[in-house]
């Protein structure tokens, strides 16, 4: 019975963030509301608050692990380590996709509004991708796939299959787009496993690595 429950809670934050993702601004300009900007910062707070209020309980219990199983000096050591892992992983998917495709580059879905809005870019990168995203795609899979193996494939398997849906990755280069969502995401799974499924950790961690491209986007270097 509580996996069937928590089954529902998965399925209907998808179908959820789905919807919204896809339909937000067209039906905000229907009723009046012109700016797609303000639609999509509205309705990524309002998703992001639903899906804090369906798994309060994970993260309260996750907050009681972090203070009882983790020092200050034993988080830095775990967010050192995963950084580097990170930042390594990034670095050979970087130079071997140069090797294949010299000079490729990647479309976002999230471009478009990042070149209008610094704050937008500031409160995804920062906030959105940290909470909302990591309760959607470790969280809520992870409360219904027990086994490690499976959920960090079927997690990464997930969250490759969504940018799919809303970016859309060019016939091209379709490897190249595939391997480059699905193996950040096996890693991102492997420290949210390797942590004893603490998403707080997982958070802090991802915030951390997410300041590196924030600030050297924000700096334009």
């Amino acid at each position: 019975m509580a996996k069937n429950k928590q089954l529902i809670k998965m399925f209907l934050a998808f179908f959820l963030y789905f919807l919204y993702s896809n339909y937000a601004i067209s039906i905000g300009n229907k009723i009046g509301i012109n700016s797609d900007l303000t639609i999509m910062f509205v309705a990524d707070i309002i998703f992001m608050i639903f899906i804090i209020f369906m798994y309060r309980q994970n993260l309260k219990d996750d907050f009681k692990a972090l203070k009882k199983d983790y020092s200050v000096w034993k988080i830095i050591k775990v967010v050192i380590f995963w950084f580097i892992i990170f930042v390594v992983i990034n670095a050979l998917m970087g130079a071997i996709t140069d090797m294949i495709v010299p000079g490729f580059e990647t479309d976002d879905n999230t471009n478009a509004l990042y070149n209008v809005s610094t704050s937008y870019m500031i409160f995804k990168t920062a906030i959105f991708g940290i909470i909302a995203e990591e309760l959607l795609y470790r969280e809520s899979i992870s409360t219904i796939i027990d086994q490690k193996v499976l959920f960090i494939f079927i997690s990464a398997v997930v969250y490759t299959i969504m940018h799919f849906v809303f970016t859309g990755f060019p016939a091209e280069h379709l490897l190249i787009y595939i391997a480059m969502y699905f193996i950040p995401a096996i890693f991102f799974s492997l420290a949210y496993v390797k942590n004893k499924n603490n998403i707080l950790v997982l958070m802090i961690i991802k915030f951390v690595y997410n300041l590196l491209p924030l600030t050297i986007l924000l700096l334009g270097i």
